[in-house]
């Protein structure tokens, strides 16, 4: 069986076993797998409170295929396109901040940001504006983004 499968199978088994009512579907893209979850009536469920229900699984998943795969499996677990919805809404939040940190030109803090939030804010930030830099502070709960205009040199 190919990882694949192996994934196909353990996702069934695992999102069966939490009673809920769902249809998986596999992508392999890159190396990473995106386990594609639909569902009519389960979503609010298996998502969580801030996606945390669906962190979980993804973790349990990721344990479970690298048992079975003696490896670690690059894996991403999606329910009904929340985590395009998610990046989105990130993006969105990281379009303010930078117009805000632009204006006030002073560092604005993000807080209650997960390390995975954080990841797409701070994409967002360097692909899109070049005169802004983030960076993050702090540790584990107490982890804050910084978003800021960068400085520039000035030569004399």
């Amino acid at each position: 069986m190919d990882k694949k499968d192996i994934i196909q199978k353990e996702s069934e088994e695992l999102l069966a076993q939490l009673k809920f009512h769902t249809s998986v579907e596999v992508i392999k893209n890159d190396n990473v797998y995106t386990v594609g979850i639909k569902t009519e009536n389960d979503a609010p469920l298996v998502i969580g409170k801030y996606g945390e229900t669906l962190n979980a699984i993804q973790r349990v998943l990721e344990a479970i295929l690298y048992n079975q795969c003696n490896e670690k499996v690059e894996l991403v677990v999606n329910v009904n396109d929340y985590r395009e919805k998610q990046v989105e809404r990130l993006e969105g939040i990281a379009e303010n901040v930078a117009a805000r940190a632009r204006e006030e030109k002073s560092p604005v803090p993000l807080r209650s940001f997960s390390a995975y939030e954080r990841k797409i804010i701070h994409e967002y930030i360097a692909r899109v504006h070049p005169d802004i830099t983030s960076y993050s502070e702090g540790e584990d709960a107490d982890r804050i983004l910084i978003v800021a205009v960068k400085k520039t040199e000035t030569t004399s």
